[in-house]
């Protein structure tokens, strides 16, 4: 015997909501108190907040934006940044006596160098999670002028690198790079501070450049199927590993220093390395690897990557490899 119509819709309608719900749970991602504290992540948190950042951290600056921005001639950004954790609150608006201390929020303060001028900013994921929407809640303007820099929104901030050929990011203590592959539209580099040595922004800025003169453009679907670890040696001893993905049509990396201490030190930095990038076709970058070639293959043999390598002074465009 047929089941009637009406039965039968109502079954479907009980199937869909049974297959919908988990799926939009996740989705959703709510949380108690989703927002970051503005006047605490601005000037109210005993000094962990932007108003402290600039405070302490200025000189440190421009210091290192200064030289980054004149040997690259005005091409190149500088992001110096820090995580403070805020406490959070359940609404955007001004929530006087509600905040709350047990489920704080990571911030990311920033403080921006171009060319034309140096902003700070900041930001926040909510529900502090790694993916959440990016927020920036609304600080009262009493205390704002502790903050050592003109302030600015972050997503207008970001715009203003969109220009740049590369940004280098330096941070203090921890970072989220999807921030960054989300938010700077162009192509950036991040390391923590101390990595690169005074002497050397200028070497890193210009061997940068000579790396990216090797793309003819990086909105390419060639160009996202690749990855990239780039070495190279600044003015003195010091000697540097980097790695690059392509993310939403730029080079998103990381710059670390290379210490090979112990010949089995060659394969704990291969495998740090690959576990880096996201796709199986590497590129090897640099006039000199410093003894890893081996490590390099033998991990990419053991785990089917394609390796491919590729001098500074080969004039050959990634654009047209096949």
């Amino acid at each position: 015997m047929s089941m009637p119509k009406s039965i039968k819709a109502a079954l479907a309608a009980m199937l869909l909501v049974t297959v919908s719900a988990p799926s939009q749970a996740q989705e959703r991602k709510t949380c108690k108190n989703q927002y970051p504290c503005g006047d605490c992540a601005v000037h109210d948190n005993n000094g962990n907040d932007l108003a402290g950042f600039t405070r302490s951290y200025k000189k440190q600056f421009h210091a290192n934006g200064d030289k980054v921005v004149s040997a690259s001639n005005g091409d190149w950004g500088y992001v110096l940044m820090r995580t403070a954790v805020v406490p959070s609150v359940s609404s955007r608006w001004e929530t006087k006596g509600e905040l709350n201390y047990s489920l704080p929020i990571r911030s990311a303060l920033a403080m921006v160098k171009a060319k034309e001028n140096n902003v700070a900013t900041w930001w926040a994921r909510e529900c502090n999670m790694d993916n959440g929407p990016v927020t920036q809640v609304k600080s009262a303007s009493a205390g704002n002028e502790e903050v050592e820099l003109p302030m600015k929104r972050y997503d207008n901030v970001f715009r203003d690198l969109d220009g740049k050929k590369m940004t280098l990011v330096e941070y203090l203590d921890t970072f989220n790079i999807r921030d960054f592959d989300y938010m700077c539209h162009k192509n950036h580099i991040v390391s923590k501070c101390g990595t690169i040595k005074p002497e050397d922004f200028k070497p890193v800025v210009d061997y940068f450049n000579n790396f990216l003169s090797k793309f003819s453009y990086t909105d390419d679907p060639v160009i996202t199927r690749m990855s990239f670890i780039t070495f190279f040696a600044g003015s003195g001893n010091a000697k540097y590993i980097g790695y690059f993905n392509v993310v939403n049509d730029k080079l998103s990396g990381y710059l670390e220093p290379l210490v090979i201490e112990y010949e089995r030190d060659k394969d704990t930095i291969a495998n740090h390395a690959f576990a880096r990038l996201a796709t199986r076709t590497v590129y090897i970058y640099g006039d000199d690897s410093f003894g890893m070639d081996k490590a390099m293959i033998r991990y990419a043999k053991a785990n089917e990557y394609k390796l491919r390598r590729r001098t500074a002074k080969a004039n050959t465009r990634f654009n047209d490899e096949q």
